[in-house]
């Protein structure tokens, strides 16, 4: 999962305004910021994924500014190489949404997200057969009846 939210975090980051997940955005913080959910599906699953802008503006031109911007970075379908695999990030619909409260303003892009894990990025467990025996055989060695 780190190798996931490095790299979330690195891409939503990436366009000029801080990143957070959406739990763990300071109390504190400054309009304008990105959110997005930290989730990660089942290999090779797409699922349901969505980034977030917040703004303080009375105008809706700064935040169809930056979810243009966003969405064409995002284009057909992104790949974005993690530590551990890749993953995929498309487009999904209703592709944006802008809502209002007041002179808060938010834009709401609705995405899919797919991960791909290369062998090897967790720690293997030994298998039921491994942990039951104690003896062990290198491949291709036979014992013959008799020895």
């Amino acid at each position: 999962m780190r190798a996931l939210a490095k790299a979330l975090k690195e891409f939503v980051g990436g366009f000029g305004l801080p990143a957070y997940t959406t739990d763990s955005v300071p109390d504190d913080v400054p309009v304008p910021y990105l959110t997005f959910p930290l989730k990660e599906p089942e290999w090779n699953q797409k699922t349901t994924w969505y980034i977030q802008g917040w703004f303080r503006t009375t105008s809706n031109e700064v935040l169809t500014s930056k979810a243009d911007e966003i969405i064409s970075a995002i284009g057909t379908g992104v790949t974005i190489t993690t530590d551990s695999g890749y993953l995929v990030i498309y487009p999904d619909t209703p592709l944006v949404q802008l809502m209002t409260d007041g002179d808060y303003r938010s834009f709401y892009i609705s995405l899919s997200i797919n991960v791909f894990q290369m062998p090897g990025a967790y720690p293997e467990t030994p298998s039921e057969t491994q942990q039951g025996s104690s003896e062990t055989q290198a491949p291709g060695d036979t014992q013959e009846e008799g020895e």
